[in-house]
């Protein structure tokens, strides 16, 4: 092994790296576990520990005044089952001795996995005494016989370094499987799942504290789009097919079956999809549906028809948004024009003050920024908008109208636009 001392002046931090192999993509087997290696680890130095895998990287800094960054992967080996699975995470969380265990942690989950396993999540951050920033991700999952545990560190990568490695790292436990009976987060309606079609509505309005000591009101287009075979999603599949858009983004996914008959359904049961880590919600709910809405539980969506493949706008759509408070404000506008030979003009601009903490009012920061206008043509199918500007780049946006009987508003790329004017 080589030693590399990370970060400058003071003690540092060493990291030890090994010269064994570089990591690849596709299946990893360890003990009776399995999981899927995801592309972002692909090069890494991997070796193998008494206790587990560790996958490693160095990072240069990208800046002349930047440290060099590291990340490291645990796997570790699975463990007979204790019966004290909360004492056995807390035991590896305490493992980590760089990071303080006795705090409290950025972020703490609990739930379960689509395989019906208890997982845990854990995410806690501190510096070193030289300033070295590190955070740590720890991962728990205990089955009837086993438990596992997985962790990520990072120490002093860069913010764009560290969202690929976060999401790799969730696509990781996502894939995670236990025992060989284990599918990982693998969303497949069941059969007999579905019966339902089409993007269902409802407006939900509420109050909102923001970063400036106010509170906002909020008035947002909550969305179930259902597909036939089983799945749902909050989102828009960009290419329609809703089977891959659940295995790309599944977080915005869920699973439906009706029970009580095709016709005559009276409850709904659904599996949704509630982080990156893969771990899921089942619910079950009243259920009952009249000519153009359903009934979930106690709220009601109402169903919202895709507009007819090259359908044509005529008008002008703004879609504004301000937050204020003791501390400063924030506030913008973005403008749509649709015309109905296709073509589309878009500007927009904020405006922000701060206060600086002072409580008399007085604006210490102000400014103003303003989109530059684009222009060119625009196509319209089903629930998908098409901004393709005159310089060929193209843009694709969600699309809908809450009242099928008026374009007054729509909703686009998730934010409402009024109609100006008539």
């Amino acid at each position: 092994m080589t030693g590399r001392r990370l970060g400058a002046g003071g003690a540092g931090l060493v990291l030890l790296l090994s010269a064994g192999p570089p990591a690849h993509g596709g299946k990893v087997a360890l003990g009776p576990s399995r999981f899927d290696m995801p592309a972002v680890f692909e090069g890494w130095t991997r070796r193998e520990a008494g206790d587990g895998l560790v996958f490693e990287r160095v990072f240069e800094p990208t800046g002349s005044r930047g440290r060099k960054g590291a990340a490291i992967l645990i796997v570790a080996k699975p463990k007979p089952a204790t019966g004290r699975f909360d004492d056995a995470f807390a035991a590896f969380v305490r493992s980590l001795k760089q990071i303080p265990s006795d705090g409290k942690p950025l972020t703490a989950k609990t739930g379960e996995t689509l395989d019906g396993h208890r997982i845990r999540i854990e995410q806690r951050c501190c510096r070193t005494p030289d300033g070295i920033r590190m955070s740590a991700w720890h991962i728990g999952i205990a089955t009837k016989t086993s438990e596992h545990f997985l962790m990520l560190l990072m120490l002093q990568t860069e913010r764009e370094q560290e969202k690929p490695i976060r999401e790799g790292f969730e696509a990781l436990v996502r894939s995670y499987r236990p025992s060989p009976e284990d599918r990982g987060l693998a969303l497949v309606p069941a059969r007999g799942d579905g019966g339902l079609d089409g993007l269902y509505s409802r407006t939900r309005t509420q109050l909102r504290p923001n970063a400036f000591g106010g509170m906002d009101f909020t008035a947002d287009q909550d969305t179930l789009l259902f597909d036939k075979g089983g799945f749902y999603t909050t989102d828009f599949p960009r290419d329609g097919d809703m089977a891959a858009h659940c295995q790309a983004e599944p977080t915005t996914c869920g699973t439906y079956t009706l029970k009580g008959g095709w016709f005559s359904a009276n409850r709904i049961e659904r599996v949704e999809v509630e982080d990156g880590f893969g771990r899921v919600s089942r619910s079950s709910e009243a259920f009952s549906r009249a000519q153009d809405r359903l009934t979930l539980g106690d709220v009601t969506y109402f169903a919202v028809p895709p507009f007819a493949d090259g359908h044509r706008f005529d008008g002008t759509w703004n879609h504004s948004f301000g937050s204020s408070g003791a501390m400063g404000s924030v506030g913008g506008t973005h403008t749509l024009t649709l015309t109905p030979d296709g073509r589309f003009t878009r500007e927009g601009g904020v405006g922000f003050s701060s206060t600086g903490g002072s409580m008399d009012g007085s604006t210490v920061v102000a400014g103003h920024s303003r989109r530059p206008v684009r222009a060119g043509r625009y196509t319209v199918s089903g629930y998908r908008l098409t901004l393709t500007d005159d310089g060929g780049s193209s843009e694709a946006l969600s699309l809908f109208a809450p009242d099928r009987a008026s374009d007054k508003l729509l909703v686009i790329g998730g934010a409402n636009y009024l109609k100006q004017g008539r």
